[in-house]
């Protein structure tokens, strides 16, 4: 904390920031919309293997959101989740260069990825 004239400025320590982080990172869901727009969102990374522990917890959290594993590497999800995406690269401490977002109209195994996110 520190005055600036008459303005009491709060600013949150490191160790603040990395609970408010962590925090956030737990507060995370991937918003449901009424009418599905038909579109497959597939997350696509490639994490080297000294960061084993860090693509070991954005696996965990993907399925926490409840994205489909198509392959280890490899996650489906019918509703938008970029954002999601983004806060967890930036948390985890990724670039941007190691994950690929695409999003696609037909994908094999449909059929089962409409039963799991029980879709019509």
């Amino acid at each position: 904390m520190e005055y600036k004239g008459k303005q009491l400025h709060v600013s949150l320590s490191e160790e603040g920031k990395v609970l408010a982080k962590k925090y956030s990172i737990d507060e995370l869901k991937i918003k449901k919309p009424k009418k599905w727009d038909k579109k497959w969102r597939i997350l696509i990374f490639d994490i080297e293997e000294k960061y084993r522990s860090r693509r070991e917890a954005l696996r965990g959290k993907l399925k926490e959101l409840g994205l489909y594993q198509l392959q280890k590497s490899v996650w489906v999800c019918p509703y938008h989740f970029q954002e999601e995406v983004d806060v967890l690269k930036n948390f985890l401490g990724f670039t941007g260069g190691e994950m690929t977002t695409i999003i696609a109209t037909e994908i094999e195994k449909e059929k089962e990825l409409m039963t799991f996110f029980n879709l019509k």
